[in-house]
């Protein structure tokens, strides 16, 4: 089998390690193309995502044809699980991968299993990507700030995951040791919320909709927005080594559509302006038609998805600082190897990268 080969204009770029911006223009102008890809068959992948909101921009270049448009004919494969998207991805089951940067991620990254390749979704001041929720009765009973964390059961997903690594962070943050907090991984999105709901652990982190739905139900109470309290590149675009040397035109055209639909999610939801003290979103271009693509793969409420999306950088830029903090946090909590870089983890010469906004 020989490497596919990619075009001299798309060599050219990639030596000058500014892919993203080049692949952009081509999607603005895709449709010169089109007879020619026409002409051709459609260059089949599979792509691993959940089905949180966390994917919107999978949906957007799913469901408006960018990646059509591209030459691509994608399938989606939703997985409930950051390790198993990691896992499809470094098996080869899947071609690329859309998910949370855990420990686990990191992990295959620093075997050489995957390479992250663009940003997925931020914890940003002022979006709700996270909340920390705490049990109805817990709160009511005086636990109502984050510096009561230490000597509470807090519910993760799993040891390694976004959220322990968030805590540890908060950890720092308000100065006590992560250690002073019992953890109880709970594996999945339902078992957290019956467990916090229930009160068999205090509190634990949940996305924006399932957060607010506990509230409203005077199930649990929402304390802090976690892109207020620890701003993180939570996501990432993954693929191996191989496909990205091997499929090197399939991987610029995927992520031209991508990046096309996070712009294009960008002009939708997430333009704000203040007034006086208050920050407000516009509703901008295309506003209902990405709410419904998003409401559509998610199975959300648009009213309710409207509560809480999460960020993304329009350009999928990702942020080697933050990347190489949460790798420190992961060190210092002994869950990655202490000789994992952020250059095991990144393939710089394939997208842009830019500084973590100041908190």
């Amino acid at each position: 089998m020989t490497p596919e080969r990619c075009p001299a204009a798309c060599a050219a770029v990639l030596a000058r390690g500014v892919l993203i911006r080049a692949v952009l223009a081509l999607a603005v102008t895709a449709a010169a193309g089109a007879a020619d890809r026409a002409a051709r068959a459609a260059d089949r992948i599979d792509v691993a995502v959940n089905r949180l909101s966390a994917g919107a921009p999978l949906f957007i270049a799913k469901e408006l044809g960018f990646f059509a448009n591209q030459g691509l004919d994608v399938t989606l494969n939703h997985l409930t699980s950051s390790q198993a998207i990691g896992l499809a991805v470094a098996s080869g089951d899947v071609s690329f991968g859309m998910t949370a940067i855990t420990a686990g991620i990191y992990t295959m990254a620093g075997k050489g299993g995957v390479k992250m390749i663009a940003a997925g979704y931020e914890e940003r001041p002022g979006f709700r990507g996270a909340a920390m929720v705490v049990n109805w009765a817990a709160y009511e009973q005086g636990f109502t700030s984050l510096s009561n964390l230490p000597g509470k059961r807090v519910g993760i997903t799993a040891i390694g995951s976004a959220s322990h690594n968030q805590l540890a962070r908060l950890a720092a943050k308000y100065q006590f040791n992560v250690g002073d907090m019992q953890l109880v991984p709970l594996q999945t999105l339902d078992n957290e919320m019956s467990a916090v709901s229930g009160g068999q652990v205090d509190a634990t982190m949940l996305p924006a909709t399932s957060a607010m739905s506990l509230e409203a139900n005077r199930a649990a109470r929402i304390i802090a927005w976690m892109g207020d309290e620890v701003p993180t590149q939570i996501g990432g675009v993954f693929a191996t080594p191989d496909t990205i040397g091997r499929r090197l035109s399939v991987s610029v055209r995927f992520i031209a559509a991508y990046t096309q639909a996070t712009a294009y999610y960008d002009r939708a939801f997430q333009r704000r302006i203040r007034v006086g003290t208050e920050i407000r979103q516009l509703r901008g271009d295309n506003y209902d038609e990405a709410l419904r693509i998003i409401a559509m793969y998610t199975g959300e409420r648009p009213a309710a998805l409207a509560m809480g999306l999460p960020f993304f950088d329009p350009e999928a830029s990702l942020k080697l600082d933050n990347i190489a903090q949460q790798i420190a946090v992961y060190q210092a909590l002994g869950v990655v190897d202490p000789m994992l870089t952020t250059d095991m983890v990144v393939a710089r010469s394939f997208v842009p990268t830019g500084q973590f906004p100041l908190q």
